[in-house]
């Protein structure tokens, strides 16, 4: 999956990130518990300052992407 870039808003403040799947680099900006990507509000799981390049390293709290239900039965070739 490429890195795509969005629009992200966070408190007061609207900033251009790149984002992939759910990771998502923006600059360091003072954050909440979820920041607006593109308009779709999504809570944020984790993130970690990258002191570096002064940038925040955020893990989003995304919903699953496949839709499948278990149907609490082993695999087969497992026990």
């Amino acid at each position: 999956m490429a890195w795509e870039q969005v629009k992200v808003k966070a408190e007061k403040n609207t900033v251009t990130g790149m984002m992939q799947g759910d990771l998502l680099d923006i600059p360091n900006v003072l954050i909440g518990k979820s920041v607006k990507v593109n308009g779709k509000d999504i809570s944020i799981k984790s993130y970690v300052i990258d002191e570096r390049d002064d940038m925040l390293k955020i893990t989003l709290a995304m919903a699953s992407p496949t839709k499948e239900k278990s149907d609490d039965k082993p695999t087969k070739g497992t026990d």
